[in-house]
C-alpha cells in the first residue's frame, strides 16, 4: 500500500479537494502499478502564514478561477 501525504494552503472547495485527490491517485496507480484503491492519501491543510518560500510568508489561497 502507498501511502501519501500532500500539504497545501487552506482555502480550496471540497469538490476541488475530490478532483485532485482522483488526480494523484490515477498518477500514482499508473507509476507504480499500486491499485488505486490501495492508495492511501492524507491532504493537510494549513493557512498560507505557515508557508515560507524565500524567506516570505506566503499569503492566503486565492482561487482564481473562480472568479
Amino acid at each position: 500500500m502507498a501511502i501519501l501525504t500532500v500539504d497545501m494552503r487552506h482555502g480550496r472547495t471540497d469538490d476541488q479537494k475530490r478532483e485532485f485527490a482522483a488526480a494523484i491517485l490515477d498518477a500514482v496507480s499508473e507509476a507504480t502499478g499500486e491499485p488505486r484503491e490501495q492508495v492511501f492519501l492524507i491532504i493537510n491543510e494549513n493557512r498560507g502564514i505557515n508557508f515560507i518560500e524565500f524567506g516570505q510568508h506566503l499569503p492566503e489561497y486565492v482561487d482564481h478561477a473562480s472568479r
